[in-house]
């Protein structure tokens, strides 16, 4: 399934740990809970058998995300130089992101039980 989260969109699996830009607000995405992502947040969604491609986004399918942790991704060095000029400036930051798991990918149970070769004019 491709994801749109805040600012991003991901391809995912089950069990796919993905590193995304802290998520707001604070409180819904906590670590240990789990939500729902369904409709206008899902772009595409298939198997070897299928696939359902949204228009902007895929109705009944449902990806359960579990926030396994909210912390600092690694430290990113900003260094400018100008030469000959001995004008140097160094920093650093780190990026606050959010660890998310994917527990499970629901689709419609006529793509599931492979009824919807009928459906398709």
């Amino acid at each position: 399934a491709v994801l749109q989260l805040p600012g991003t969109q991901q391809k995912v699996t089950v069990d796919d740990v993905i590193v995304v830009n802290k998520l707001r607000p604070v409180d819904q995405w906590a670590v240990g809970n789990i939500i729902t992502l369904k409709d206008e947040d899902i772009l595409l969604a298939g198997s070897t058998h299928f696939t359902l491609v949204g228009l902007p986004g895929v109705s009944g399918v449902e990806v359960d995300l579990l926030v396994e942790e909210i912390t600092r991704d690694a430290k990113v060095l900003v260094f400018k130089k100008r030469k000959r000029k001995h004008s140097r400036r160094l920093n650093g930051f780190r990026r606050e992101v959010t660890i998310l798991r994917v527990m499970d990918i629901r689709v419609p149970e006529q793509y599931e039980r492979g009824d919807y070769k009928e459906t398709v004019a």
